[in-house]
């Protein structure tokens, strides 16, 4: 009988190339070793990596202040870490976080320039998107999901289904281990410029571990991206953002961003992603989309998007007249930030000038 089970594979240099889900799921997600390079804690030095980029923190000052994990707590941004060595770490600098600070510190309409000129830029930036996404939940795997240590200590992460984090972590490791993405790899992704309302709000993180949705805002630029759908998600929502002709507030993203991780949610089929190593080709990871891109019937669907949007909006909505009521209003799409009641772009940049 054979034995067709995907099996951790090493280079000749002795490298850890593709992680079996068993080994991935004991080294990684439940142990402590590099995410990277799967090496030991004790076996080389270590200094662990900022889920969010340390370049980030000193940017928007976030060092010090404290993210609000999913159990209600806070910790700071500055000890907000994974477990990384020293030479990973350095890998990271210099593949990730230097060209893409030094990309995202320009203006917004040079950073959408470079990124519409260069397929390399944009896939850089969705694999860093990646990066921080799988960094955050690898992170739940060492927090307490009750802050009550009188209870049993079951940890944030173990709701997570890992198998799904498989794929995500083969991409946020293609650098170390030379993998080629096929184009059909890459997920949804769409950028904008925020019109910033108040200067309060520089920076905002948000994702979803369901629907691999990622929102990330640095000043006047956001991105929002569906990490595993093969474009599926933006592809159906593509009249409403063709539809889309001025800048965005963070409400009117939320409610893009809302609509991608509800599609995603409700695709009736998915891409199936695959590793494949020989001595021929290398290492490529691929993806066999659908030949269909369709949703599930509305009657298998739950919720609306609405209700991802109630959630984004709720965050920082902060006191107003029938607080309740609005977010009713949210939460079962009766209320839109980005359509009028024509059913036209509200273009709020065209009122700010």
């Amino acid at each position: 009988m054979t034995d067709n089970t995907p099996k951790t594979i090493y280079s000749l240099d002795n490298r850890i190339l593709f992680y079996k889900l068993e080994h991935f799921i004991s080294d990684i997600v439940n142990g402590k070793c590099c995410f990277i390079c799967g090496a030991l804690p004790d076996s080389k030095e270590f200094n662990d990596e900022h889920i969010i980029p340390d370049w980030i923190l000193r940017k928007f000052n976030l060092h010090s202040q404290k993210i609000t994990l999913p159990n209600l707590s806070k910790i700071q941004y500055s000890k907000y870490k994974v477990p990384c060595c020293k030479e990973c770490n350095s890998e990271l600098g210099k593949h990730f976080e230097e060209p893409i600070s030094e990309l995202l510190s320009k203006s917004y309409d040079e950073i959408a320039s470079e990124l519409s000129a260069s397929v390399e830029k944009r896939d850089l930036l969705f694999r860093w998107l990646c990066l921080i996404y799988f960094k955050t939940h690898l992170k739940d795997k060492s927090l307490r999901e009750n802050l009550d240590k009188r209870v049993e200590d079951k940890k944030i992460g173990d709701i997570h289904w890992w198998e799904d984090f498989h794929h995500i972590h083969c991409i946020v490791r293609s650098h170390h281990t030379n993998a080629q993405l096929h184009p059909e790899v890459y997920g949804s992704i769409y950028v904008n410029q925020i019109i910033q309302e108040t200067e309060n709000v520089q920076f905002d993180y948000i994702d979803n571990p369901w629907s691999k949705g990622v929102l990330l805002q640095l000043g006047d630029f956001c991105v929002a991206s569906i990490l595993d759908d093969s474009a599926a998600s933006i592809s159906i929502y593509h009249d409403q953002i063709s539809s889309i002709k001025g800048n965005l507030t963070a409400y009117q993203f939320y409610e893009v961003f809302s609509h991608l991780n509800f599609i995603r949610l409700h695709l009736k089929e998915r891409p199936e992603f695959q590793s494949s190593i020989n001595r021929k080709t290398g290492y490529n990871i691929i993806a066999k989309r659908p030949e269909k891109i369709e949703l599930v019937d509305e009657k298998e669907r739950t919720g609306t998007f609405g209700d991802f949007l109630r959630l984004y909006v709720e965050r920082t909505l902060g006191k107003v007249e029938n607080r309740e009521e609005v977010l009713k209003e949210i939460e079962e799409g009766k209320r839109s930030f980005l359509w009028d009641e024509k059913g036209d772009f509200n273009n709020m940049s065209e009122e700010k000038n």
